[in-house]
């Protein structure tokens, strides 16, 4: 088992892998809304599939998911 580092220095990779974090659902997010945008416009999904970490039907799902969440209406207070 690894030794806990002293809690200062814990303290530093924790908010280090935070912001790490932060960047990594930003960067996902983004590149869902333009797979979704390019499935939008009629590039196929195979090519989709070739310029990304996705595979032809994880494409297809984020687009549709990210489809989904765009036409779903603005909750009113």
């Amino acid at each position: 088992m690894t030794p806990r580092p002293d809690p200062r220095v814990e303290a530093q990779w924790l908010r280090k892998l935070e912001r790490a974090t932060i960047a990594h659902e930003k960067a996902r997010r983004a590149l869902d809304e333009v797979i979704a945008d390019a499935r939008t416009a009629g590039v196929p999904l195979m090519t989709i599939a070739k310029h990304t970490p996705y595979s032809r039907e994880w494409a297809r799902k984020i687009a549709h998911r990210i489809d989904a969440e765009r036409t779903r209406p603005e909750p009113t207070d």
